[in-house]
């Protein structure tokens, strides 16, 4: 195996990753590693998402390594708060609430199964997510501004 094979990431992490992720839930390095990259000035608000502001995939979810693994930041996100995703369910951006693939708040997410996940997709993946991930952090900066100067 290849080093960059060794890196891949997977949908559903496997059971190494997810005890690795469960093993750390509770390491105040881990967490202060993995919040550095929110940006959760919103936080309060269960509603709003929470951006990812580490490094992205080529679709547009956040990337985190967890020891030799590249791990989709929301499901970290998830783990962390709720614990372990069952076996063989991915975790959908539950819609209207949210439509970003690089939100990491963990209230906006749903465990389904894959045949529901590909029902629930809604061609996002065609919508430059950097781009929108780039407005959202904008549009924060802008509000945070104008309650700053008000």
């Amino acid at each position: 195996m290849t080093h960059f094979e060794d890196q891949r990431w997977t949908a559903v992490p496997s059971a190494e990753v997810m005890q690795a992720i469960l093993d750390h839930r509770h390491d105040e390095t881990f967490l202060a590693r993995f919040t550095a990259k929110i940006d959760t000035r919103n936080a309060a608000d269960a509603d709003e998402c929470d951006v990812w502001t580490g490094a992205l995939s080529s679709e547009g979810y956040g990337n985190f390594r967890v020891g030799k693994h590249i791990v989709r930041a929301h499901r970290v996100a998830y783990i962390v708060k709720f614990g372990a995703v069952t076996d063989g369910l991915f975790l959908d951006h539950v819609w209207p609430v949210c439509k970003y693939r690089f939100c990491v708040n963990e209230w906006h997410l749903e465990p389904v199964n894959n045949t529901e996940n590909t029902r629930r997709g809604r061609g996002i993946g065609s919508m430059n997510q950097r781009a929108m991930r780039s407005a959202a952090i904008i549009t924060r900066n802008e509000y945070e501004g104008m309650r700053l100067a008000a």
